[in-house]
Parts: C-alpha cells; structure tokens; sequence
C-alpha cells in the first residue's frame, strides 16, 4: 500500500529517480560498483558503532542508499551510503534492510555532481544543534537544562530572557577546567565530550552553575563573564577550591566553602577593568595567563577581607599562570 498525502501524486517508473525498499545480500552487493569518483572507505569508530546498531536491530539501515546507472550501461554505482554497506560487511549479518533511492544519469559527471549534492549540506549542522539531538538519549544534558535555565542551544545572549551560555560552549570550559591547563584547542568532537559528562559530573556543574548565576545573573554588562575564558578558570579554581578537598602533598592552598567562593565571584563582577579587559579575549596561550593572574587577585582580595586576617591566602599557581 502507498503513502497518501494530499494535494500530491506518485511519480512515473520511469522518471530520473525511484525508491523502493529492498532486501539486500552480501551476493546483492557483488553486484554494485563503487564509481571513480567516490572518496576512499574509511572504517572509524561511527562506522563500526552502526556495525553493532545493525546486529541490535536485525539488519535495519537508517537513511537513503542512492545508487544509479549511467546512460544505457547496466552497471549499478554507490552514489551514497557505502560506509553504511561498509557498516554491514562489517557485522557479517547475512541481509540487511534499506530503502534504496535508483537514480538515472547521462553521464558520469551528473552522477558525480549528484554525489556532491548529497553530501555537501544546505545549513551545516553547529555543535549545539547537534546536542540539541542527543539530549533526549543523553541525561546529564537534561539534567542540566532543567536546573539552568540559562543554559540553552541558540539565541544566546540575545535579550533578558535568553540563555547566557551556551550549551557547547559550556561543556568545552567544564571538560578543559578537569585538566592541569585549561584549553579548548585539541578536546575533539562535543558528542564525544556530552559522552564524558557523568552523573556525578552533571551534578558538580549544576551546584556551579548555581553560583555563578547568583554571582553573575543576567545582566547585560556581565555578559562577558560567561564567555570561555571567565568561564573555564572560574571552573578550574572551583575544582580545586571547593570540589578537591584533599591537601596531601604539595597541595597547601586553601580549601574554601561554597559560599566563600560565591563571594568571589561577586568580587569578580564587580572588578569592572577586568570585565572590561575579558573582551575579546580567549582561552588560548596569550590570554590564559593574563585571565589567571587578574582572577586569582580578586580572589584572594575578597578572601582576604572576609578573613580580616593581613596573611595572603594561598591559591593554586600552575606553571600556566605565570606572569
């Protein structure tokens, strides 16, 4: 039985291009032949994951297969999908299900400029669009979005009731602010970082988060402090001011409450030239260190007062922070 929409009408057989659903065999396969201008098969972790998808789902391929023949030759060309073939030769299942798109070409160059087309997108997909997608599948991502309001996909920053930060953006700085420097340059893909982010881990950035947006709120004039640089040294004092607790070793700086590190970042919102200086300003080589050595002075100012003691508190001082 055929799909009923209204207003529309089923092709002719013998137009350019027909679908049909297919059942299709490794001896199926033989027959297929991977045109010239095809790019090499290249057999990463994607494609060895959508190996064992098929062997979970009985053999089902997700999308469009588009194969086509060229003027009166009978040869049938992979236009698109080959890593997904690739995927169920890899899985060694004796069949798989696919909707298969036939396409008819004159020459080989349509076939190629069709191959092009089908791989070169209209709107390319961002970061947080494609996180927008994982959320449903992925906990800590909802965790977050429904504790941080202000923690959203687009339209940042873009009026009072928009988010501040993004969720991308927010993830790379939390990642970075676990390691000994903080840098968002060579971190890798943002799935493979939304796969990292652990129910404790989740929990730790929203009691973060938390603070920071009664530090920081929404106000206009703040924006910058929630850009990568504020944010991820803000995270990395945070991980080792208030989350690590343990002083062994070589670690003699201070361990502060929450609530002290709340008072900071109010400090911080306040020290207007550093607000100001955090314009344009990045979490790069030339900016990291400057960004250390004004946040860590606020800190240990507010932290002095509060003390009432003329004793400088000790806070972390990694070779990165060097002046």
């Amino acid at each position: 039985m055929g799909v009923e929409l209204q207003g529309v009408r089923k092709a002719r057989k013998d137009d350019r291009s027909y679908m049909d659903t297919l059942l299709v065999t490794p001896d199926t396969l033989e027959g297929w032949t991977v045109p010239p201008f095809q790019r090499p098969v290249r057999v990463n972790e994607k494609v060895r994951t959508m190996a064992e998808e098929l062997k979970q789902n009985g053999g089902v391929i997700s999308g469009i297969l588009t194969l086509g023949r060229v003027g009166k030759g009978s040869t049938v060309y992979i236009i698109d999908g080959q890593h997904r073939i690739e995927a169920f030769r890899i899985s060694s299942l004796r069949e798989f299900l696919a909707d298969v798109r036939m396409c008819h070409f004159d020459t080989m160059a349509e076939a190629a400029d069709e191959f092009v087309r089908l791989n070169s997108s209209l709107v390319r997909m961002r970061p947080d669009d494609m996180l927008r997608g994982m959320e449903p599948s992925i906990p800590s991502l909802q965790k977050i979005r429904k504790e941080c309001d202000f923690v959203g996909y687009d339209q940042i920053r873009r009026g009072p009731s928009n988010p501040v930060v993004s969720m991308s953006g927010l993830l790379r700085s939390w990642i970075s602010s676990q390691y000994d420097t903080p840098s968002t340059g060579s971190m890798g893909g943002i799935a493979a970082l939304a796969d990292q982010m652990d129910e404790l881990s989740a929990e730790q950035l929203c009691q973060f988060l938390a603070v920071a947006r009664a530090a920081w709120g929404r106000d206009v004039e703040n924006y910058r402090l929630w850009g990568n640089l504020n944010l991820a040294l803000s995270m990395w004092l945070w991980r080792r001011l208030v989350i690590d607790r343990d002083r062994s070793g070589s670690k003699r700086y201070e361990v502060i409450s929450v609530a002290q590190f709340k008072q900071c970042l109010m400090s911080v919102s306040a020290d207007r030239d550093y607000v100001d200086w955090l314009q344009g300003r990045r979490l790069d080589d030339r900016d990291r260190a400057q960004g250390f050595a004004r946040l860590k002075a606020i800190f240990v100012k507010r932290l002095r007062t509060e003390s009432g003691s003329t004793k400088t508190p000790q806070l972390p001082q990694p070779p990165w922070g060097a002046r």
